[in-house]
């Protein structure tokens, strides 16, 4: 199991902006797309902030609708978790998820779980992967990382990316579903030999960028790319 540190420093006068505006750290991840569809972590920031976690992840079950804004509600969990890989859970009639079954259709690195609500109660759920942080030293308990809808009878397939998405805004808080992120933000590519980064926000560009301080920032550099949307 990899256990991955991002560090985020923020110099004291733009740390005074950016409370002025408001505006929060906020971290996401992708599962199986091209960006988080999730805020798994809003942060509010001080000069040095640490975020450390690992690959350990659960499923969830929830009523909530995937639409932009939306507070995901877990209803269900796997239990007692974490979730294992290369197979799948039913989701059943009683709102709980059974015992693991393996599948060879399930490959390594990716998890499952089979939605056996009956239609006639839910037509169809909302399914996600969720994952633990420590912010700051303070325990983070299994936030949503995804969010997706799926029919009655049907099998969702969950593969988490250890990438971290990095930006700041102030309208959404953790759990919460967005569309796309708005603005510039930053990708530490976690995985690969790379378990820790250190970034530092750049206010002239407007996002975080390898922290020119750490002693692997030259490293980091291959690992980073900001992106403007």
């Amino acid at each position: 199991m990899s256990q991955y540190t991002l560090t985020l420093n923020i110099d004291a006068q733009d740390l005074k902006y950016i409370k002025a505006a408001q505006q929060r750290i906020t971290l996401g991840k992708t599962v199986g797309g091209d960006q988080p569809n999730v805020i798994w972590l809003s942060i509010d920031p001080f000069q040095a902030n640490m975020v450390q976690w690992t690959d350990d992840v659960w499923i969830y079950a929830s009523t909530t609708q995937v639409t932009s804004g939306a507070s995901i509600l877990k209803l269900s969990e796997v239990q007692p978790g974490p979730a294992l890989d290369g197979g799948y859970y039913p989701f059943t009639a009683a709102a709980v998820f059974n015992d693991f079954v393996s599948a060879t259709d399930v490959p390594a690195g990716t998890y499952a779980a089979n939605n056996d609500m009956p239609a006639s109660n839910y037509p169809l759920l909302t399914f996600g992967l969720s994952q633990s942080a420590q912010v700051n030293a303070v325990p983070v308990t299994r936030k949503p990382i995804s969010a997706r809808m799926v029919l009655a009878t049907q099998r969702i397939f969950m593969t988490p990316n250890a990438n971290v998405y990095v930006w700041l805004q102030s309208q959404f808080a953790s759990e919460t579903i967005i569309t796309s992120i708005v603005g510039r933000h930053t990708i530490a590519r976690f995985g690969g030999g790379v378990n820790d980064i250190a970034l530092k926000y750049d206010l002239a560009r407007g996002l975080f960028v390898p922290d020119p301080s750490a002693s692997t920032a030259q490293e980091l550099v291959d690992h980073v790319e900001p992106l403007v949307v």
